[in-house]
């Protein structure tokens, strides 16, 4: 190999994490942050929204899951984008989008018009998602790829919060179009930054032209030393032939891929669900509406601590260790939620669900940052992130059907409990490998295949 050349993730891994790789990642992590605040938005706005609208709050639910719906287009459409045009140019335009069409969120005038205008936020924040975690994970050394992911999530849960307090006063105080002014705002301010202050992902600059200066600069700044004009950046990854999509279910990686997206469906829609129908089991089991908000607090507060240390659980102890034991207490609590009788009660259970379900719906995002190698890491996890807003719109509808049949929401909580056991099982399918660092490179090899075929193969 010449003096010359250099390896991007061996640079990565034999030093700490540079003031520019923390700054990627703090950038990255205010996507996170948004998405939670936004989440709230909607739903503190509905009363008003509906008012103005002549209609009923219960027939805004189309309001909620149409946004979701564009996310799963927008996880999905910009994910081949990216990893044809890059991983910047596609989050800022994702994030631009998603701010225009918040703030046009305050002028819809009917109820046709916001259900678009939702959708297309939507779409925006469903692009933006998947690009940040594939763009951070590219900027962090390869053994600790799944801290990082799971830690730029918790964003999320923060963001939930601080957007209930923050959507709270402003609603009060201004009225409910300014929660979406301020909404509109914010991610504009975001997305300036992101182009200014945001480089593009080294790993596919190394893909495009191994020699630029641009890379060299980059390069620079997080070995902390100067690199001769001309040197070769490059990773272990190279180009993959064919389209990004196929390549996920090519037949080495198809398995795991489909378990993935089974996984992500299942876990990121129950999360959804705890948080849906927990105004009912309050209801059903006696207890005033006022102490909503508390329970739900209680679960913003377990899901930050449970997304915040999931990366690092599945980096030491492996997915599988990790995720599965998780898996079956977030079930047991999600049984237990359908028989709560007292605040207490729910508030107890409903932060272990934050805890473990959050753990397990967080670890698995770190388990698909490490499998996909960087020609479609981004497609991957648009992809996977797509399948978990899918759950997200399908799970209303079909427990709603199931309500509508005549059942409990506490007998309705006692099916979906069998959920997080689904995705354990199937977990126990996959074998994941995280190898030494190989001589010339000092890159972490990290494979996903199913347990059935044999040894692990380089993904």
């Amino acid at each position: 190999m010449d003096a010359k050349d250099v390896d991007l993730n061996a640079l990565m891994a034999q030093r700490p994490m540079s003031g520019l790789q923390v700054r990627i990642c703090l950038l990255c992590a205010l996507i996170a942050v948004l998405d939670g605040v936004d989440t709230q938005a909607i739903v503190i706005a509905a009363p008003s929204l509906a008012q103005s609208f002549g209609m009923k709050v219960i027939a805004f639910g189309p309001v909620f899951s149409i946004a979701l719906l564009g996310g799963v287009v927008g996880a999905v459409l910009c994910g081949s984008l990216s990893d044809a045009l890059g991983r910047k140019r596609i989050l800022v335009a994702a994030t631009a989008v998603f701010a225009l069409f918040t703030f046009a969120t305050a002028f819809a005038d009917s109820y046709e018009s916001l259900l678009a205008i939702r959708f297309l936020a939507g779409l925006g924040l469903g692009g933006a998602v998947p690009r940040f975690l594939a763009l951070s994970s590219e900027y962090t050394p390869p053994d600790r790829r799944g801290t990082v992911a799971s830690l730029l999530w918790a964003g999320f849960p923060l963001g939930g919060m601080l957007g209930g307090f923050m959507n709270a006063f402003i609603v009060a105080h201004f009225g409910w179009p300014a929660i979406f002014y301020v909404g509109g705002c914010l991610p504009l301010i975001v997305a300036v930054a992101l182009t200014v202050a945001l480089p593009e992902s080294a790993a596919f600059l190394a893909m495009r032209d191994s020699r630029s200066d641009r890379l060299r600069m980059i390069a620079e700044r997080i070995a902390g030393r100067t690199f001769e004009p001309g040197a070769r950046f490059f990773t272990t990854e190279s180009k993959m032939p064919g389209a990004p999509v196929a390549l996920l279910l090519r037949q080495d990686r198809r398995v795991a891929t489909l378990i993935l997206w089974l996984s992500f469906f299942a876990s990121f829609g129950l999360l959804g669900l705890v948080v849906l129908w927990i105004p009912a089991i309050l209801q059903g089991a006696g207890i005033a509406a006022s102490g909503t908000a508390t329970v739900l607090g209680f679960h913003g507060l377990g899901a930050l601590v449970g997304m915040g240390v999931a990366g690092r659980v599945v980096d030491k102890f492996g997915a599988r260790l990790a995720l599965i034991p998780a898996l079956i207490v977030a079930a047991v609590c999600t049984w237990l939620l359908g028989n709560v009788s007292s605040i207490v009660e729910a508030s107890t259970v409903m932060v272990l669900i934050g805890i473990f379900l959050g753990l397990g719906a967080s670890g698995l995002i770190a388990l698909a940052s490490q499998i996909y190698p960087t020609a479609i890491r981004s497609t991957g996890l648009g992809w996977a992130m797509g399948m978990g807003r899918l759950g997200q719109v399908i799970g209303p509808l079909v427990t709603g059907r199931l309500m509508l049949g005549g059942m409990t929401s506490g007998e309705v909580m006692e099916i979906l409990a069998i959920l997080p056991i689904i995705v354990g099982l199937a977990l126990l399918g996959l074998r994941v490998r995280v190898g030494e660092p190989t001589a010339m490179s000092g890159a972490t090899d990290v494979a996903l295949t199913p347990v059935a075929s044999g040894q692990p193969r380089r993904a």
